[in-house]
């Protein structure tokens, strides 16, 4: 089987990742655990901006969803836990119709969960694995907001699962803004049409971010 493709981070990312490690090294134990808790924090933050969600139940089920740790890779199993940990319901796909005016259809029902295997099963062989770790975000977040799987909340579990994939081949976990809510909706449109550049360049540049957020998290502690 062929190996994954390295990450090839840009110079100002290089230049991050060090001083990242430099201020981890200088705070001692515990430092990693800051930053990352500060980026699953924003992370949390901007995808309930994106979907425009505030009550308190949306904040609480979207960070139990953020802190469950699924195998590696892409799994239906994985979605269906997030969905019931961000609604709190009992997991289970989408039976009825989602009308979208723009854009294709969403997948019949009765396709759903097959569509989904057929993703989970692509991402486990030869094809994926010389795909970059944005490539591969994506392609899931792509993938799943065309599909729709769920009757609400698809937003925030397409973008965790993308999240999930990127970070299981060594990124950073991508952190979204409510600031780039138009700019990913256009670079959806543009996938749906093949096209993901632009949807893999804004995963880059919001991975990088987490970077940013990381380091000012200990920067912020050491005063």
């Amino acid at each position: 089987m062929s190996e994954t493709r390295l990450l090839r981070l840009a110079p100002s990312t290089v230049l991050k990742e060090k001083r990242l490690a430099a201020l981890v090294g200088r705070k001692g134990e515990g430092a990693a655990e800051v930053a990352d808790r500060a980026v699953r924090e924003a992370q949390v933050a901007g995808s309930l901006e994106i979907a425009s969600a505030s009550a308190p139940a949306d904040s609480d089920g979207l960070r139990r969803a953020s802190s469950m740790t699924p195998r590696r890779g892409f799994a239906v199993a994985a979605l269906l836990e997030w969905h019931a940990a961000i609604t709190g319901r009992p997991p289970g796909l989408r039976v009825g119709s989602i009308p979208r005016p723009d854009g294709p259809p969403p997948s019949p029902p009765e396709f759903i969960r097959t569509r989904l295997e057929n993703l989970e099963t692509w991402l486990g062989g030869e094809g994926a694995a010389q795909l970059t770790a944005g490539q591969r975000g994506a392609l899931v977040l792509a993938r799943l907001v065309e599909i729709l799987p769920f009757p609400d909340a698809n937003g925030r579990v397409s973008r965790l699962a993308a999240s999930h994939v990127m970070t299981s081949a060594g990124s950073r976990p991508p952190i979204l803004l409510g600031s780039d809510r138009e700019r990913l909706k256009a670079c959806l449109e543009a996938a749906f049409q093949l096209s993901t550049e632009a949807l893999v360049l804004l995963l880059e540049e919001a991975s990088e971010r987490a970077l940013d957020v990381a380091i000012q998290s200990l920067a912020d502690e050491s005063g």
